[in-house]
């Protein structure tokens, strides 16, 4: 069987180790003056080189590979009786003193606490001949008392520059010829790993051979074509679900995953944030040529405005899809909320909905402007033609002077509530038309489309009471408050600058287009 190129190619002297010259450096200088630590923590992502410094350590001080290193898998080996196993074998090896001997401990944050404990006592007082080296991608869950006994090295991800050199040496001892492109892209899927980078370079040749593309590689990467995402992201426009369900059942046809799936729609958004706001940073500029061009259609697509609130339903539904019982399902309902949020009853839709209403309104201005001329001659009485859309309807009745004036004191009321409750709440009132029916009833009126903001806002006592105690102070007068849908409630009587400070308030962000 021939051997994987990322043990054939895995460093075995210091020199030879690539992107850590501070780990090296000191290990070095340990080694010439012969003065080791008894216990090192190595940290940092994975495939970086920890564990092929560990095994350098071992054959530097002469260590026999086969019988003077021991290599644990924590993971699978985290319990109290593993750890036991362990410390009986290095009290044998104190009781026949020789060579040196190397520990080393792969992923020791998955020990449990009792194990950890358990490791404690021969960690402090190991044997003179004896080297612990614990590696963990994760040291922030290695209990304080590990760490503290331990020389903590940090290793950082290795540079794209670093893994292409090292592709292109392999490339050169193995005679394959993938092109340069090919070999950056490699590096820059990798994340700083140079193992994963190695097994997606020798995954690649063995697959596509020398005549490789980029976009053959999306399969091996389990990635969503550049096509398929631009059209995701153009049903926005059109509000056309089929076209993106159809391409999400492509997509598992072919093998992808949901979760394969939104990581790709993650990676689109978060590469066009960068383009947006750092258009030369290496998250973008090290895109293929085809990411490119699909990251600046998306620019001329979607505003900042929308950018903002896209990635925030992504931050969510990354988080709840590994856990979902139905992935497929998470992710389909969260594509057509994406692209119709009429249909959703979250807060942070709201931005979306307004745009579209304001673009509407937008294209009735001319209407607006005929009509101007005709209001001045002719008065309307505002408060009469609402009351025709209300539903159910409710008569006035007589009012006194303070509460006729009630518009007035609305916005003071806004002001203290923005003082006293908590963003998300403060953001309901933002979406509420207050409308005096009598000196004793106040109704506050939602588009009937938000359900959930009409369920929250009726069950939300601390509101409703701020309100009440702000007219009694106020005005003067006790209210009783009624919560009431009325349909295409954000159409009625908002400019477009109220619209973008509704907006503004909600998101706590300043108009940033």
């Amino acid at each position: 069987m021939q051997e994987a190129l990322y043990r054939k190619y895995r460093p075995n002297t210091l020199d030879e180790l690539v992107g850590q010259p501070d780990a090296v450096a000191l290990i070095s200088e340990q080694v010439s003056k012969k003065n080791l630590g008894h216990a090192y923590l190595f940290s940092g992502p994975r495939g970086v080189g920890k564990t092929s410094l560990a095994r350098i350590i071992a054959t530097t001080i002469g260590c026999d590979p086969v019988f003077d290193i021991t290599e644990i898998d924590a993971a699978s080996h985290n319990k109290v009786d593993d750890i036991r196993e362990l410390n009986d074998s290095v009290n044998f090896i104190a009781s026949s003193p020789g060579k040196k001997r190397v520990f080393i401990l792969d992923e020791v944050h998955m020990l449990s606490n009792a194990a950890s404990n358990a490791f404690l006592k021969t960690l402090e007082e190991p044997p003179e001949h004896v080297i612990f080296i614990l590696a963990t991608t994760e040291p922030e869950r290695v209990i304080e008392t590990i760490r503290s006994r331990t020389t903590h090295l940090a290793f950082k991800r290795i540079g794209n520059e670093e893994i292409v050199t090292t592709l292109e040496k392999i490339s050169k001892k193995e005679k394959i010829k993938l092109s340069k492109d090919i070999l950056e892209y490699i590096s820059n899927q990798s994340d700083g790993s140079l193992r994963d980078a190695i097994n997606l370079f020798e995954q690649t040749y063995s697959t596509f051979g020398n005549k490789a593309t980029i976009e053959e590689l999306y399969s091996i990467l389990g990635k969503v074509t550049t096509s398929d995402l631009l059209q995701i992201i153009e049903a926005m426009g059109t509000q056309d679900t089929s076209t993106v369900l159809t391409i999400l059942r492509n997509n598992y046809k072919s093998g992808l995953q949901a979760v394969d799936i939104l990581n790709s729609i993650t990676d689109l958004f978060r590469n066009l944030f960068y383009f947006k706001y750092l258009p030369e940073d290496k998250s973008f500029t090290s895109l293929s040529n085809s990411e490119k061009e699909l990251v600046k259609s998306c620019n001329e697509i979607i505003s900042a405005k929308d950018l903002s609130r896209i990635l925030d339903m992504l931050d969510e539904v990354n988080q709840s899809i590994k856990t979902s019982p139905s992935q497929e399902l998470k992710l389909e309902l969260f594509l057509v909320r994406l692209i119709k949020p009429q249909l959703a009853s979250d807060i942070k839709s709201v931005s979306r909905r307004v745009d579209i209403l304001e673009s509407k309104e937008q294209g009735d201005n001319n209407y607006q402007q005929e009509q101007t001329s005709k209001d001045k001659k002719k008065p309307i009485n505002k408060a009469k033609s609402q009351e025709k859309d209300i539903n159910p309807p409710l008569k006035k009745k007589e009012v006194n002077k303070d509460i006729d004036n009630f518009d007035v004191y609305w916005p003071k009321i806004l002001q203290e509530a923005k003082t006293v409750l908590t963003p998300r709440k403060y953001s309901y009132l933002t979406l509420v038309k207050p409308d005096i029916v009598d000196s004793e009833n106040l109704v506050l009126y939602i588009d009937s489309e938000n359900e959930y903001l009409i369920t929250e806002l009726r069950k939300s006592e601390d509101i409703l009471d701020l309100i009440k105690s702000n007219v009694a102070k106020k005005i003067g007068v006790d209210i009783s408050i009624s919560i009431q849908p009325h349909d295409g409630l954000q159409s009625v009587d908002q400019t477009s600058e109220e619209i973008q400070s509704n907006i503004n308030e909600i998101f706590d962000v300043e108009n940033i287009d």
